[in-house]
């Protein structure tokens, strides 16, 4: 039973090894098509103005993808293509928010929330927003907002996500970050997994 078990555990091990090796190794395209879509996720009010979120979407991907520049235009069809520019700050922040932490992590209903509060964190990191003047009706998407940008500028957690920086020739809109992610999260791979190789009696 004790070796069945050790089996277990280590083929479990081994899983999440090759999972996150191909998460982290996955290659990150050089050129990439964004929408947004029309509908706002949620607005929240900071300063006396309102600020909504729409969700960008890649065509033919399902990599989350997020705006830089909020004084600058939401992508609508527009290419954009790799930079080298990197930020330390952005990919803390990044390594607090959705999808590196989950919408059950965050405390919040679902992905869209947790994708928002993310949204708006990394918008605080580059205008230098109060996070605790922000005001919303939603106490949890408040709170989340609050704990994806202490945790990102005290770079409290590590991303297990590859991400890079995108940019379009166009100046007038947003630069994006663009997170590499597949649909299924690691846990749900490993139940996956767990299911085709079930522990061995003996």
């Amino acid at each position: 039973m004790k070796l069945s078990k050790f089996i277990r555990v280590s083929t479990i091990f081994m899983i999440c090894m090759v999972l996150l090796s191909n998460i982290i190794g996955a290659t990150m395209p050089e050129k990439i098509k964004i929408i947004t879509e029309k509908e706002a996720i949620n607005t929240v009010q900071y300063d006396g103005n309102n600020i909504s979120v729409h969700r960008l979407r890649i065509e033919g991907s399902n990599n989350v993808t997020y705006c830089l520049e909020i004084n600058r235009h939401y992508p609508s069809g527009h290419s954009f293509t790799m930079s080298t520019d990197m930020n330390e700050k952005l990919n803390n922040i990044l390594a607090a928010g959705y999808p590196n932490k989950s919408a059950r992590e965050l405390n919040l209903d679902n992905d869209n929330q947790a994708y928002f509060a993310t949204q708006i964190a990394i918008w605080s990191l580059f205008q230098g927003y109060d996070v605790n003047a922000i005001k919303s009706q939603n106490t949890k998407i408040l709170e989340a907002i609050k704990k994806i940008y202490t945790g990102g500028v005290a770079a409290k957690y590590n991303s297990i996500f590859q991400s890079r920086i995108y940019k379009t020739s166009d100046e007038s809109v947003q630069d994006v970050v663009v997170i590499s992610y597949d649909d299924l999260t690691i846990e749900e791979q490993v139940e996956s997994m767990e299911s085709e190789y079930p522990p061995q009696e003996g």
